[in-house]
């Protein structure tokens, strides 16, 4: 049932009110907070508690994640990547691509010691473990995020992250610690009022304790999960909930009240077409059946739960070309993004290089055509070395895209072309650097001479004025 449940108990009710076109419209809102922190809180409710339901999580998804990153809005966009793999091991169970694309966003948010996106991360890597059935690492990296989810005061993400742990545990066959969390949870849910959770949260006390062979314990917190569910006409804890009653009774060998509760579950599930609790109440059915001795019915039920894993295992298959078609979107969406972002680089390269040229071009042509400055060749010389440096970077940012073309991405080969534009600009360097130097020695000899013939008129002047 749990797996049903995973990210469902967030309980910042106000923020459907978010639920806006997607995405332009995301983007404003986002923007239209003063700090990264608000920013960052808006959007990890946002993916949270309204696209994690949308039918097209997973593509609209990537969407915002590419929309963040043309923004330059990486944060946004690792949080918007997370969304997508908690996505991918639940809908598709492609929970390796999900861990793939989960710790890279994690150590990024570590380095800017990023709370909440430390904290998203590592609860979407521990969704990613509890569909790879590796119930231990999903507790620990729920663990790991519990105390910054409370250095952050948000008790709703609180009692969510108390109620998976207490499912974990209960599917590692641990009810002992399992109950621990999930009456955490209950108590934290109770105290928030939060009546669409009380079932879910209901069902994992009460799982635990039929874990736990506790099936006294257990059926009050059932009932007070079906009245929630009843009252909210919530068909789908309605199912699972009287699936547990008919597990009790099964384990009991209350084979009557076992046919109740398994009926009731079929009826709501038949009409909810959910393939996993149908193949879990069939099976109890067949159970039945043959505990009862009536093997005609056992063997029917049987087959149809044969028939709903056959059907199960094909849609699981769908599902994993699917999420490889998806991966694979994802992948060419990150290679679009660095090309983007490569191409946007090197035109300011090129801009930087164009205005490093045109102040050293503007100082060599200042100290050679003005009349009164006198300066020594040695400066030209290094001027004109160093705008040889900066001419060159500047042609290897413009012709290195044609370059990697013609050379298929050859180190050798780039290497030569680099060497030949070299060898190319060295000789029209010496030119341009002799001809600036002789330029610089007339133009400091004609200064001069203008100063010594001023300064002999001027000693002609005052002899011609003491006689």
């Amino acid at each position: 049932m749990k797996r049903i449940f995973i990210g469902i108990l967030s309980f910042c009710c106000a923020i459907t009110a978010y639920s806006q076109a997607f995405p332009d419209s995301v983007l404003t809102k986002y923007k239209s907070y003063g700090t990264q922190k608000e920013k960052q809180a808006f959007l990890a409710d946002y993916l949270q508690n309204v696209l994690y339901f949308d039918n097209k999580v997973i593509e609209k998804g990537i969407g915002l994640s590419s929309l963040f990153k043309k923004q330059n809005e990486e944060s946004a966009a690792d949080l918007a990547t997370v969304i997508v793999a908690m996505k991918l091991a639940q809908d598709e169970g492609n929970y390796t691509a999900g861990l793939n694309m989960s710790f890279p966003v994690l150590q990024r948010f570590e380095k800017k010691n990023d709370t909440i996106g430390i904290a998203f991360s590592l609860a979407g890597i521990a969704t990613c473990y509890h569909y790879s059935q590796d119930y231990e690492q999903a507790i620990a990296y729920n663990k790991k995020a519990i105390p910054l989810i409370i250095s952050m005061g948000d008790e709703n993400l609180i009692a969510r992250l108390y109620n998976d742990i207490g499912s974990y545990y209960e599917s590692a066959s641990m009810p002992d610690s399992g109950l621990v969390y999930a009456h955490k949870a209950l108590e934290l849910a109770t105290k928030l009022k939060y009546e669409q959770g009380m079932p879910y949260v209901l069902s994992t006390v009460a799982e635990n304790y039929i874990a736990n062979k506790d099936y006294d314990l257990a059926q009050p917190f059932l009932r007070r999960g079906i009245d929630y569910a009843a009252k909210l006409s919530n068909d789908r804890a309605l199912g699972f909930l009287n699936n547990d009653f008919a597990q009790i009774f099964l384990e009991t060998k209350q084979y009557d009240s076992a046919f109740h509760y398994v009926h009731n579950a079929i009826r709501t599930y038949n009409v909810r077409d959910d393939k996993p609790q149908q193949l879990r109440s069939y099976k109890y059915l067949s159970q039945c059946f043959e505990e009862t001795n009536q093997p005609d019915s056992a063997n029917k039920y049987f087959r149809l739960t044969m028939a709903i894993k056959d059907t199960l295992y094909n849609m699981e298959k769908a599902k994993l070309v699917h999420s490889m078609s998806f991966t694979e979107q994802l992948r060419q969406q990150e290679l679009e993004s660095d090309r983007i972002k490569q191409l946007e680089e090197r035109k300011h390269n090129i801009q930087y290089a164009l205005i490093a040229i045109g102040i050293i071009s503007f100082v060599i042509l200042f100290l050679l055509l003005s009349r009164s400055t006198i300066t020594n060749t040695r400066v030209i010389t290094f001027l004109s070395i160093l705008a040889l440096l900066v001419v060159f970077e500047f042609l290897n940012l413009l012709l290195h895209p044609f370059l990697e073309r013609i050379t298929h991405h050859s180190p050798l080969l780039m290497l030569i072309a680099l060497v030949c534009i070299a060898a190319l600009l060295i000789p029209l360097h010496h030119k341009l650097e002799k001809w600036a130097t002789h330029k610089l020695v007339e133009k400091n000899k004609a200064v001069r001479l203008a100063n010594a013939k001023k300064t002999i008129e001027q000693l002609e002047k005052k002899t011609d004025e003491a006689e």
